[in-house]
């Protein structure tokens, strides 16, 4: 077992995900254990729903998908566009914001660089088997687009893996079908 090390109360809403427009249920975890999804901070064996501290961070999520696989946005049918979902959740969560905690974490001061899918994935299945309502971190897709000061407020470069079967139920606020926050 890895010991909690840092645990936040977090409490800022709401918070955000991107999904899919055609998805009918925005909080449904299930495609996080879907085989072949290759998430940091959870496993087949339990889900996490992914979530964003800020329309900011959604936005470089969505830019990284797109740079990754070469799409646009016109190149979309209407029910694979973004869709960017208000949530009202709180709770706490291991937080992997500071050098300090990344480090007790045995991960590197530069975090997310360097670090593979698996590390993290040891550190998840540990923490969620110990009850951990989720991990704060930061987030990757800053990162690969240039995000290097981790020392303001966490909302502007931080995302969320809630664990549904161990954390307080995520409540959609309201679901948004335009494109604006891009």
């Amino acid at each position: 077992m890895i010991p909690f090390l840092t645990t936040e109360f977090h409490d800022h809403v709401p918070i955000y995900r991107v999904v899919r427009r055609g998805w009918a249920n925005p909080l449904d975890s299930s495609f996080s254990q879907h085989p072949g999804v290759d998430n940091r901070w959870n496993l087949p064996e339990f889900p996490a729903l992914y979530c964003c501290c800020s329309e900011t961070v959604a936005r470089a999520i969505v830019t990284d998908i797109y740079q990754f696989t070469g799409l646009q946005v016109e190149d979309l049918q209407e029910s694979y566009l973004p869709q960017l979902v208000e949530i009202d959740w709180s709770g706490h969560l291991v937080d992997l914001t500071s050098e300090d905690a990344l480090a007790a974490a045995n991960l590197p001061r530069d975090y997310p660089h360097r670090v593979e899918h698996r590390q993290t994935r040891v550190l998840a299945l540990s923490w969620h088997s110990q009850g951990a309502h989720g991990v704060l971190s930061r987030s990757a897709s800053m990162a690969r687009l240039g995000q290097r000061d981790w020392s303001t407020d966490h909302r502007w470069w931080c995302e969320i893996a809630i664990y549904p079967h161990n954390a307080p139920v995520a409540v959609l606020r309201r679901r948004r079908n335009d494109l604006d926050w891009i």
